[in-house]
């Protein structure tokens, strides 16, 4: 029987068709941006660019811990419905089974929440959650149009944390997830572009030097370096003592990641490894992450004297701070010397206070800059250890808070150098079971006026909707990545807002310079 005509079939024979434009279709859902007119592009007057980084985003995190605790996708091939649509089949029909989540929220494995995304979103995101997608790409676009064009995806993955999860989607070996959250990248990137018209049109683009970066972000693109935030970097872990890798492994384990396009590592993160002592923490994390070292490397964390007395926690009430004693072993030193000798830009964060002294003197006898990427997060930096970041080349975060207290807090930096050698990023830490800012203290006398424009860039941004919830700043908070443009327009009209903001927008330079230096 002969096909209908303008029917496709399949045939032996090549054969000609032709498709037809449809009229009358529903329009496919899809989060909108809320952003009218076009950003900056170009160079400023002395050929720097304009624009803010976030040197601590991590795009990929509902990959980490098994895939089974961070629900929702960044994109999904079938669109949002999937990607943010099923947290249910996650944490059950009453959230009941996001431990995790309960654990970081509420101190106990045990607890419920509304798990309506979309459409509704009754139940998420909000800018206090832990365990659900605030990375969504269209989300991620509205930051770009609000100025952000640089950022560093931190890929993360724990294997002790993994290892307690009941339920997973993939292994908990460090480096396959880190090796999957790769090709989720590449995905997105792809997934942008088909949106955009086709390959390399997109503005999400991945980079792995310092001028594809520049030259992407002059374009008025985002540029993204990949980035990797692991306890066990290289399978490097540690059991009673004893290393469980060799020089051999590091080597095998940065040439890796080299040829992934990873372009920056951290040495440690919340436990003892075989290359350094983590940085203690306070609170029920604090515990939390104590149960994973005892677990993990056999021993508890080894407390004692901090090398400065402002820093540690309180780990033993009446007992002051302390720090973990524990720092960069000799197999620390070397692979921070080969990561050096690759170019790698390596991340100080995390590491014990005492492996931090130890880094930073490397770094000055090689004059080697170094990154703190979510600056006074796993352990805190002193004014003296900042001016030796700096004294290399170096570059620092501000930390995401209320809009009162935010003008300050990036000023601050300005005590170690001008602009743009010095200008602290926003390592906002999104998707790193961190919360974003709460809603404004004034809110209600105060409120944000919808549409506002954006600080650079002539651009109005109206509330964002997603499905048929309307998120305002003043009510929500930050909820999503989406609206770190809100936050910076609250933040625009405080009290040397401006000044701070003119500061903020020259971090992708100072960015570029650090990474230029590591370029040598």
């Amino acid at each position: 029987v002969a096909p209908k005509p303008r029917t496709l079939v399949t045939a032996t024979r090549p054969a000609r068709f032709a498709f037809v434009r449809a009229r009358g279709c529903r329009r496919f859902p899809e989060a909108a941006v809320g952003v009218r007119g076009r950003g900056f592009r170009g160079t400023l007057r002395d050929g720097t660019v304009l624009g803010y980084a976030d040197p601590h985003l991590h795009v990929t995190s509902d990959l980490r811990a098994g895939g089974r605790v961070i629900y929702g996708g960044n994109f999904h091939r079938f669109g949002i419905a999937e990607a943010l649509g099923h947290d249910a089949d996650y944490h059950g029909s009453d959230g009941s089974l996001d431990f995790t989540g309960n654990l970081l929220r509420e101190g106990s494995p045990t607890g419920t929440h509304d798990t309506h995304g979309w459409p509704t979103f009754t139940g998420w995101p909000t800018y206090d959650t832990y365990t659900h997608q605030q990375v969504y790409y269209r989300w991620l676009q509205r930051a770009w149009k609000g100025g952000m064009r640089l950022v560093t995806a931190q890929l993360v993955e724990d294997q002790p944390l993994c290892e307690t999860e009941p339920f997973r989607s993939h292994s908990c070996d460090e480096t396959a997830t880190i090796a999957l959250q790769v090709r989720r990248l590449r995905a997105l990137r792809d997934y942008v572009d088909a949106q955009s018209g086709g390959r390399g049109r997109g503005w999400f683009r991945l980079v792995s030097s310092p001028r594809a970066a520049r030259r992407a972000i002059e374009r008025g693109k985002l540029a993204v370096l990949i980035g990797v935030e692991s306890s066990n970097p290289f399978g490097c872990s540690v059991r009673l003592g004893q290393p469980q890798c060799d020089r051999a492994d590091i080597d095998r384990g940065i040439g890796l990641f080299h040829r992934l396009g990873i372009r920056s590592l951290f040495v440690a993160h919340w436990t003892d490894n075989a290359l350094s002592g983590a940085a203690l923490e306070g609170g029920d994390k604090g515990q939390f992450i104590a149960a994973l070292q005892a677990r993990q490397t056999g021993t508890p964390f080894a407390a004692g004297p901090c090398p400065h007395p402002e820093q540690g926690e309180e780990v033993t009430p009446g007992a002051g701070r302390q720090c973990n004693v524990r720092g960069l072993t000799q197999l620390g030193e070397y692979a921070v010397n080969r990561l050096m000798d690759r170019h790698m830009l390596i991340e100080v964060d995390h590491m014990s206070e005492w492996a931090r002294q130890r880094i930073l003197a490397i770094a000055e006898k090689r004059s080697y800059p170094l990154v703190s990427s979510h600056t006074n997060t796993g352990g805190l930096w002193t004014p003296g250890e900042l001016r030796r970041l700096y004294g290399v080349g170096g570059f620092a975060a501000a930390r995401p808070d209320a809009a009162a207290r935010l003008p300050r807090a990036i000023l601050g930096f300005r005590r170690y150098g001008d602009a743009p050698r010095v200008a602290p990023g926003l390592g906002s830490d999104t998707g790193g079971f961190a919360a974003l800012p709460e809603p404004a203290a004034d809110a209600k006398t105060r409120p944000l006026r919808y549409p506002f424009r954006s600080f650079r860039g002539n651009l109005w941004c109206g509330r964002q909707r997603t499905g048929t919830r309307t998120f305002d700043v003043n009510r929500d908070g930050v909820a999503h990545y989406g609206l770190m443009p809100d936050l910076l327009a609250l933040v625009q009209r405080q009290k040397h807002g401006r000044a701070a903001l003119d500061l903020l927008f020259r971090s992708a330079e100072a960015y570029l310079r650090t990474w230029q230096r590591a370029q040598g």
